[in-house]
């Protein structure tokens, strides 16, 4: 499985607080890509993850996430 699917799996696993999969996140992007991977996906994703703000910020749209799937 490729490291930004990963991420993306990590980051919307319901019942895992926002802020233990944004740091879940982080580690597996820090592990780096594999051959499947898009390095510019790869880097959106750091910008997200990582960018100024981003604790904050995902947080919230992980919350909403959460909110409306859960209907």
């Amino acid at each position: 499985m490729s490291t930004a699917a990963v991420v993306i799996d990590l980051l919307t696993s319901p019942g895992t607080p926002a802020p233990t999969r944004l740091r879940l996140a982080a580690e597996r992007l820090a592990e780096g890509p594999t051959a499947t991977d898009s390095p510019n996906l790869l880097a959106q994703l750091a910008q997200v993850i990582n960018g100024p703000g981003g604790n904050e910020r995902v947080s919230l749209a992980l919350h909403v996430f959460d909110t409306a799937t859960a209907v």
